[in-house]
Formats: structure tokens, C-alpha cells, sequence
């Protein structure tokens, strides 16, 4: 009887693992439509744990968590007059949802928002675009994380190496959750940018949009903003280059007291106001130069500014 019980429990086990792998379908190319009105999405794909996933969404908003299953899940709504087309495979899957009578003869874009909110595996290396929508993107730690937006507003956590964020007229909030970031380009035109935990080799850019920046060690950080303030506070590695330029906005950078650089700042006619060194002003109309050494000089500092002032202050 105990052998009859033995098999009938393997048996179970077996039909309820192969129905565990039969809840995500194969990825098949095909496309959802939402005619007059919205359309509810309950859909799932068995997926690489390393696999590309690539989303975009012309109108609404999209929102990605990161799981541990070898699996996407999109739920949320299709709005109407819009299409989702899914095509690739388990190694590379695509997501895009853009207006059904897209073309130059019906107009670009959908009636109504179209919300996506997916499930993928935490080790994809994930690429997100929306032009009329808001991104947030929570977990995701492949070795690859984008996100662009034209209009919409950018938030991320993730523990991804390799980071590209870009937003033209939204903002952008960023907080790198992993050991391992390597790379960071966060830009906007007239954005802000708020963000947390860079490290490595970092590039934040704004036009118009104000920054708040935080980083431990960088290898070489490049920031610039034309009307925008900067707000930068990182610790620069041995031997790191850094650059920050401004056009009309200020620089205030935070550096630890301990720190091991060889700074110099000028600027054209705003001020200059620093912790480490002594700074000169031009004895025939304005402007302000420093050329300092903080310990041994290990890293270069360079600060530029026209007419914003610059303020270099001990963390």
C-alpha cells in the first residue's frame, strides 16, 4: 500500500510541476486589439532568466516589478482604439502597444490611456519606452536597464550595473539598490533629476531641469545643466576625473573632508565659494578662479560655470 501511496505523490508532483510550466505560454507574435472601449490584459510568457524584455506604450502608464519566476506577466487595460503587439521569443520579448490606425492618413496615437503592469524576472536586461506616459520600475537587476520617456514621468529602483534613464520634458527619480553599478547616463531637457547610490562611471544631464545627485565612488562623473542648479554630493575614486559645467545655474558640490583631489573652479561672472583651498577674483571685472589641492591629489576636480555660482563644501 505504501508503494501504491509513493507513486501516486510522484505522480501529483509531476502534474502539478508540468502544470506550473503550462501557465506561461510560448511566446507567439500576434496582436490584441481595443476597438470602442478598453480591454482588460491577463497574459503570460515563459521567458530566459537572461532574456531581453522590451516595452513601450505611446499613451497611459507602465509599471515593472522584478520576481523570481522565469516569466512575464502583463495585466492591467488595452485602451480603446489602441493595439498590443507581442512578438520575439523566450530569449527576446516584445511588448508595444501604439494606436491602432497609427499612420500619417489616421493621426498618431490612441483614444484613451493603456496601463501595463507586468511581473518579469529579475535578471533581464529590460528596455522601456513611452512617449505620452509615466515608467516605474521597481527590482529589475540584469545587466541592462533603459528608460526613456518623452513626456512622462521616470521612477526606478533597481540593482542593474549598467543604466541609461532619459526623459525629455518629465522627471526623473532614480535609487540604485544594487553592489554592482558600473555605469550610470541619466539625462532630461526640462526635467528634474533626484537620485540616490550611483557609482562608477556617471553622466547626469539637464537643460532646464534642476539635479540632485548622490553617488559613493566614482570612477569619472561628468554633470552638466544650462539653466538648471546642480546639487552633487559623491566621493571621487583614486585617479577619477570629474567635470561639472553650467551655463546659468549653480553648483554646489559635497565632497568628504578626506578627500584626496586636485580641484580647480572658475567662472565668468558668478561666485565662487569653497572649503578647500583659497579662492581668487579677478582684479579687473568679474569672475573667480581656484586651484587647490585637497591630500595627495589623487583624482581631478573640474568645476565651470558663466554666470551661476559655484559652492565646493566638506561633507
Amino acid at each position: 500500500m505504501k508503494k501504491y501511496t509513493l507513486r501516486f505523490a510522484i505522480a501529483a508532483a509531476l502534474f502539478a510541476a508540468a502544470a506550473t510550466a503550462c501557465a506561461a505560454d510560448k511566446v507567439e507574435s500576434r496582436t490584441v486589439v481595443a476597438d470602442s472601449s478598453d480591454k482588460d490584459l491577463h497574459e503570460s510568457w515563459s521567458v530566459a532568466a537572461d532574456a531581453r524584455v522590451e516595452i513601450s506604450n505611446v499613451r497611459g502608464t507602465v509599471a515593472v516589478t522584478a520576481w523570481d519566476k522565469p516569466e512575464v506577466s502583463l495585466d492591467g487595460s488595452l485602451g480603446s482604439d489602441s493595439k498590443l503587439d507581442i512578438g520575439g521569443d523566450p530569449s527576446h520579448l516584445t511588448l508595444k502597444v501604439s494606436g491602432e490606425k497609427d499612420s500619417w492618413i489616421h493621426g498618431n496615437g490612441p483614444n484613451s490611456d493603456s496601463d501595463l503592469v507586468l511581473r518579469v524576472p529579475r535578471t533581464v536586461a529590460l528596455d522601456v519606452n513611452v512617449v505620452s506616459a509615466d515608467a516605474n520600475v521597481s527590482g529589475a537587476a540584469g545587466k541592462t536597464l533603459e528608460v526613456a520617456s518623452v513626456s512622462g514621468t521616470i521612477s526606478v529602483n533597481s540593482g542593474a550595473p549598467d543604466v541609461d534613464v532619459n526623459s525629455v520634458s518629465g522627471d526623473v527619480t532614480f535609487d540604485n539598490s544594487g553592489p554592482a553599478m558600473t555605469r550610470a547616463h541619466l539625462q532630461t531637457v526640462s526635467g528634474n533629476i533626484n537620485a540616490k547610490g550611483l557609482a562608477g562611471h556617471v553622466k547626469v544631464e539637464t537643460v532646464s531641469g534642476d539635479m540632485v545627485v548622490s553617488a559613493g565612488n566614482v570612477q569619472d562623473l561628468e554633470a552638466g545643466t544650462v539653466s538648471g542648479d546642480a546639487n552633487l554630493t559623491f566621493t571621487p575614486a583614486g585617479h577619477a576625473s570629474v567635470k561639472l559645467e553650467s551655463m546659468s545655474g549653480d553648483l554646489r558640490v559635497h565632497l568628504p573632508s578626506s578627500v584626496s583631489a586636485h580641484i580647480e573652479a572658475t567662472t565668468f561672472s558668478g561666485g565662487i565659494d569653497s572649503d578647500f583651498g583659497k579662492v581668487h577674483t579677478q582684479e579687473m571685472g568679474p569672475g573667480s578662479s581656484l586651484d587647490a589641492q585637497a591630500g595627495a591629489g589623487d583624482a581631478r576636480i573640474n568645476a565651470q560655470s558663466f554666470s551661476g555660482n559655484i559652492e565646493l563644501r566638506k561633507q
